[in-house]
This record gives C-alpha cells, structure tokens and sequence, in this order.
C-alpha cells in the first residue's frame, strides 16, 4: 500500500478509524519510525481516529506519535478492564472485551476461532478463570480491534502493522491479520508505511 492508496482508502471514510499495531518486539530505530508516521498521518488526517492494542512495542510506539498530536483521537482495546493501566493515555477511549453483550462475544469468539481454528478449544476457555482464559482474552481482543462493535468503535477501514517479515502471521499479530484478511480489511507492513514520511 502507498500512501496515495492509504489517502484514497481513507478519503472515502474521513472520520474513520485506522489500526495501527504489531510486534511486542521492535527495534528502537523502527519503534522511532512507527512514532513518526503515526505523528504525520495524525496531522495530515485530521479526523481520522486510530485504534491500538495497549501492548508494549509497536502499539505503545504508534500510539505514542497519535497521542503526540491528538489523544482523544486514539482507541485503545485492552485485554481486560485495568491492562497496563499505568501506561494510559487520559484522553485516549479505551475499551475492553467486557464491554460486549452476550450476543456480540458469541460472534467475536466465533470469527476468532474462525481466524485461528487451532485456538477454538482456548477461546471456549474465555468465561472461566485462570492463565487459558487469560490467554483467550488477549485473542478476543485482537478479533474486536477489527471486527469493531459499536459506532464509537466501528469495524477500520484499513490497518498499518510492524511484523516479522519473514513470518508476519505469526503471533498475536498474525491472528490480527488473519482477521483483517476474514473482515476485507486492507493493510500494509513496515516495508510500505516506513517509506511514507522518511524519503
């Protein structure tokens, strides 16, 4: 994706919401570089909303650059209500699994499993207590960043994500964009977003 197809793609939604999120895991010169383009497309996009996971990495880099410019322009989606609070932007909307009626965690666990067929015994885990349904809450949550649940939180139109290039479906993240190909949301990786602002 490049830039003129990200502007395309959003000028068609202007208040919509964009994903931005990846890897636990990245280099300080391309966490500085995910700050950056979140910082541009904040300023140059200046009604579109972006949403994150509240996970150390990439998402804290991209959130960064967006509360930077506009906090109260960024949605975070935590694991469970008190994630990692400490780390909180105060104008930043936050939400959580625990939010979702019955009806909308029924199908949030049903594309989840449908994202990650090998995980469905773990999100059948998620109404109990204990590390699986822990696990299980993590995954519910990538699914909902995408799938969206609400008009505050609708589903993106497209997504930005830092990934292991030579495995991006890995992880957390991999299930995110498994998601993202389910739901027919498009996204770039790194080796696309990070030419956007610094040629």
């Amino acid at each position: 994706m490049t830039l003129a197809e990200f502007t395309s793609i959003v000028g068609a939604s202007p208040e919509a919401v964009v994903l931005l999120e990846g890897r636990r895991t990245i280099p300080d010169h391309d966490a500085a570089l995910a700050t950056l383009t979140a910082r541009n497309l904040v300023e140059r996009f200046p009604n579109l909303r972006f949403r994150s996971g509240n996970a150390e990495g990439t998402d804290q880099a991209f959130s960064e650059g967006v509360a930077q410019v506009a906090p109260w322009r960024l949605q975070v989606v935590a694991p469970y209500v008190g994630h990692r609070k400490s780390a909180r932007y105060a104008e930043a909307v936050y939400d959580s699994p625990e939010s979702l009626s019955i009806v909308q965690d029924d199908e949030v666990a049903y594309k989840t499993a449908k994202a990650s067929p090998k995980n469905k015994g773990l999100i059948e885990t998620r109404p109990k207590k204990g590390a699986l349904a822990a696990k299980a809450a993590y995954l519910i949550r990538d699914t909902m960043k995408v799938t969206g649940h609400s008009e505050l939180f609708p589903k993106p139109v497209c997504a930005l994500f830092y990934v292991d290039l030579k495995d991006p479906l890995a992880g957390g993240t991999g299930h995110t964009i498994r998601v993202c190909q389910q739901e027919g949301v498009p996204f770039a990786f790194q080796d696309s977003w990070q030419k956007w602002f610094s040629e």
